[in-house]
């Protein structure tokens, strides 16, 4: 059974979603809350939490330490940010804290329903249009110069490939270690070559990069 905590400050979108996630898993145990800090006590009393849902801004914007405290200490738990800001700030800020998913709350049931199975699959998300929306130049190259990622990628090592896959796939350092058989220490280092070749300013960005060069491919 899934279990899932839902955060959301805005009484009316919160019961929405809570009936549509409880539509689309029926049978998981969802906890809403109004705050953070409820947020941050449920993860405490009962950290077992498949996925979390939160409203970047409850009531005010979260800063990449707010995230951090609620998912570092539970690497199992997936986290998706649910927000109406399509700053691309905000993307990244959020993917660089590592958080498994940023959707648009323009999305209609399906679509958001779909993105949250796509993060539970263990893949990272990016609601589409915010990305074909976004100035910044990482996202640029994932929608302009996908021929360009191939050559990039081409001149990976076998090892960086590899652990290139597996960031895509939203895999710790730790988990990627395990798989690989090798320290984390050794990830980190294949992780920053792997960003650095990809020109992405973090890992989060650089598994998008390779998730669109693997859709593009089917």
């Amino acid at each position: 059974m899934r279990r899932i905590l839902l955060a959301d400050d805005h009484g009316l979108y919160r019961k929405g979603l809570q009936a549509a996630l409880l539509r689309a898993f029926p049978d998981a145990e969802l906890v809403a809350v109004e705050t953070f800090e409820a947020a941050l006590a449920s993860i405490e009393r009962a950290p077992n939490f498949d996925l979390l849902v939160i409203d970047l801004h409850l009531p005010k914007r979260l800063g990449g330490e707010d995230l951090l405290r609620l998912s570092k200490p539970h690497g199992d738990m997936r986290v998706a940010v649910l927000s109406a800001s399509e700053s691309r700030s905000d993307i990244l800020d959020c993917l660089a804290c590592g958080v498994h998913g940023y959707i648009s709350k323009r999305e209609s049931e399906d679509e958001i329903m779909s993105a949250i199975n796509y993060i539970l699959g263990g893949q990272i998300y990016v609601t589409p249009h915010l990305i074909s929306t976004s100035d910044d130049s990482s996202f640029m190259s994932m929608r302009r110069n996908i021929e360009l990622i191939k050559f990039q990628i081409s001149n990976l090592t076998p090892r960086q490939n590899d652990v290139l896959m597996l960031l895509s796939l939203g895999r710790s350092n730790r988990e990627i270690a395990k798989e690989l058989n090798i320290s984390e220490a050794t990830v980190k280092i294949h992780a920053a070559a792997v960003m650095r070749v990809l020109g992405a300013k973090n890992r989060a960005v650089a598994a998008l990069m390779a998730q669109e060069l693997l859709d593009r491919s089917r």
